[in-house]
């Protein structure tokens, strides 16, 4: 365990230092920063580094950036939609943090809530996990005389509460497991990544197994979605977009901040509660978004055969190595040996320093035609299908299949996916079915693109709609 970047993270010598400039610089916890950002914030937090008697510390914030990586402290990302490599606090860091602010805020983990809430718990799982019918009966016939009690006190004008203190105990404990939720879609990535490793290596492996998985993924079989890590995020995932939990959740969220009890939250505090589950979305969409790229790259890695190359050089390799290993005996680490090898020189310079002339370019594009916004409602959308001849059954089975391999499906997916073969109509008869069979992500849009007849690009913004279960086929 001493080798893992949690303890030596927390046991290095300026552990104070470095923990204070990592969450001074990644104040959300999960935010990305390009690799310009983070150094120059680093570079205005160095003096926490300094000994006593130092004036410059003896490494750049570029350095010190560099070695908190190859610690495990930070994680480095290549995102092919930014131009600048991007940097976030690994799952050690995040998880160093917390255990540093649970000792400085000193909050007893045994209270009375959270013991209820254990309780509470364990009676529901019992309950429903009973196989013996007259004991099911019994519990629902007692929680049934429980309430028809408290509906008759509520009757006669007894209103009994909770002490404010207990409630907004209990309130502090339920926010601070919410916010352990957000802690682990970090690791959630990490565990994604780990099982696609896992099956790259078992894909090359010349084991038994090997040929079962090959079949599985060419037949679109989702591995990672199968797997442990993948079961628990998609149950978690479509919890948390589900219209009526969330429409639940939110008016249970509004009737608490009208308490009196929340009063004595701080302002951070009532500010977590009214944005628990808010707060969520946006990485749970990045973990979907990583489970979705690692599932195309991994059918890419099987359907274009590059796997076959693989296992040819891990051969070559292997036979290698063998014959390194047959000679180590004979031939001494240290023997000359008779051959020389001539190193080349050349001058190094910068790329961007060199501006190529790319002769069948007509020069500067034409100004992009811009057209102005305006509202579909659901009868225009239905019109424009019946008049048009949209093929919907064919954009059905589109949307199905797409959403069948990632768990989930937005217009732009459907798009990068299936192509519009129909062009513009194509995109209409999408939003056609989005508005009848797909979830809004209200206030979000997206940028979708397709190919019109002629050959020409096109792109729109349209509102952010995600097809969550399988459209109908009438």
């Amino acid at each position: 365990m001493r080798r893992l970047s949690t303890w030596r993270l927390l046991s290095a010598t300026k552990a104070p230092a470095v923990l204070a400039i990592l969450q001074a610089v990644f104040p959300a916890g999960g935010r990305r920063l390009p690799r310009s950002e983070l150094v120059a914030r680093v570079e205005t937090h160095l003096h926490l580094l300094l000994d006593e008697g130092q004036s410059r510390t003896a490494r750049t914030a570029a350095e010190y950036v560099e070695t908190w990586v190859r610690e495990g402290y930070l994680t480095r990302r290549d995102d092919q939609q930014r131009l600048e490599t991007t940097f976030e606090p690994s799952p050690a860091t995040i998880d160093a943090v917390q255990f540093i602010a649970s000792l400085e805020e000193h909050r007893p983990t045994t209270t009375q809530s959270r013991l209820q809430l254990v309780l509470q718990q364990f009676d529901r799982l019992a309950q429903e996990t009973e196989t013996d019918r007259d004991i099911r009966l019994r519990d629902l016939q007692r929680r049934r005389a429980e309430i028809e009690r408290e509906i008759a006190d509520l009757s006669e004008g007894e209103l009994m509460l909770p002490a404010p203190a207990a409630s907004a105990d209990r309130l502090r404990d339920i926010l601070q497991i919410a916010s352990e939720l957000s802690g682990d879609f970090l690791q959630y990535r990490e565990d994604l990544r780990a099982v696609d490793l896992h099956l790259r290596e078992q894909i090359l492996s010349p084991d038994a197994s090997r040929g079962e998985i090959l079949e599985q993924l060419l037949a679109g079989d989702d591995l990672l979605g199968q797997s442990t890590v993948g079961r628990t995020f998609t149950q978690f995932f479509r919890l948390l977009n589900d219209p009526a939990q969330t429409a639940m959740a939110q008016d249970v969220i509004d009737r608490l901040l009208e308490r009196d009890f929340t009063r004595a939250l701080g302002r951070e505090e009532r500010e977590r509660l009214a944005n628990v589950f808010s707060d969520l979305y946006e990485p749970a969409q990045e973990v979907l978004d990583v489970k979705t790229e690692l599932y195309r790259s991994l059918a890419r890695f099987v359907r274009s055969q590059d796997f076959r190359q693989h296992r040819v050089l891990m051969d070559l390799l292997a036979e290698a190595q063998g014959i390194a290993l047959a000679q180590k005996d004979e031939v001494r680490a240290r023997s000359p040996f008779p051959l020389e090898l001539d190193l080349a020189r050349v001058r190094m310079s910068s790329v961007a320093q060199h501006q190529l002339k790319d002769p069948t370019d007509p020069g500067a594009p034409a100004e992009a035609e811009v057209h102005d916004a305006t509202t579909l409602s659901v009868e225009v959308l239905e019109n424009l299908v019946r008049v048009n001849d949209i093929d919907v059954i064919g954009l059905t089975g589109s949307v199905n299949r797409v959403r069948g391999r990632g768990g989930q499906a937005s217009i732009g997916d459907v798009l990068r996916e299936e192509p519009a073969t129909q062009g513009l109509a194509s995109v209409i008869g999408l939003m056609f079915l989005a508005t009848q069979y797909a979830q809004q992500r209200e206030g979000s849009t997206e940028i979708v693109a397709w190919r019109e007849l002629d050959g020409r690009d096109y792109a729109a913004k349209v509102p952010a709609f995600y097809f969550l279960d399988d459209v109908p086929v009438d």
